[in-house]
């Protein structure tokens, strides 16, 4: 596991990129939980971090591909999907496995 952010610089409804062994990650927190994706979108390499976060949504900012970040499963375009990453948060830290 990396340490790559603390608690408290992933408010609610953020997104954080995170670099973990030269792979860019998307960080997002929603209803109280940490998930991470892929930040690279498979359509046009949009990053994902940079896109609108609704609900457990993640939108590509180029095309507006969305992603559950719960699965990496894409509502759209359906049969799409982007790769998760094992999260653990403890005493203040956020760590992700990769």
């Amino acid at each position: 596991m990396t340490r790559v952010l603390a608690s408290a610089e992933l408010p609610e409804g953020a997104r954080r990129l995170v670099v973990v062994g030269g792979r860019a990650v998307a960080v997002v927190r929603v209803q109280g939980a940490v998930y991470a994706v892929d930040d690279v979108c498979p359509h046009r390499g949009g990053s994902l971090a940079m896109g609108d976060l609704q609900g457990f949504h993640l939108y590509c900012p180029l095309h507006a591909w969305c992603f559950d970040v719960r699965t990496g499963d894409a509502f759209f375009p359906q049969g799409c999907r982007v790769q998760t990453f094992e999260v653990v948060e403890r005493d203040g830290e956020i760590y992700l496995g990769a």
